[in-house]
């Protein structure tokens, strides 16, 4: 199963033309990353973007204050988890996908790395 955000970027150009380009390659992508995804039977799930730095991934509480981007740790203050500002936020948009979020620390499932014998 595959979580990706939902991206609909307003802000990145300033002219209608530069708009109109940025908003057909993200659409390319997006279409890409579904047909991809159909074509080896994954389940591609796109969620909606809005406030996944601002909520724990643990206990899913939010933020009363938007976070700076020049700060780059997660801090929850009703849980106190702390975690990398990216990681809590892919934990979030898989918790908001219905999908069960163990390893996203990077935790290997057991026998990853074994190699079979010749």
């Amino acid at each position: 199963m595959i979580a990706a955000e939902d991206f609909r970027p307003k802000f990145l150009a300033k002219t209608s033309m530069a708009r109109k380009a940025a908003d057909a390659a993200i659409g390319a992508t997006k279409k890409a990353l579904l047909e991809m995804g159909r074509k080896h039977g994954r389940d591609v799930r796109l969620v909606h973007p809005a406030h996944t730095t601002m909520d724990c991934g643990r206990c899913g509480a939010r933020t009363k204050h938007a976070l700076p981007l020049s700060e780059r740790t997660y801090t929850c203050t009703a849980c106190g988890a702390v975690s990398s500002r990216d990681k809590n936020s892919a934990r979030v948009m898989l918790l908001r996908a219905g999908l069960d979020p163990a390893g996203v620390e990077g935790v290997r499932p057991p026998g990853a790395l074994l190699r079979e014998a010749a």
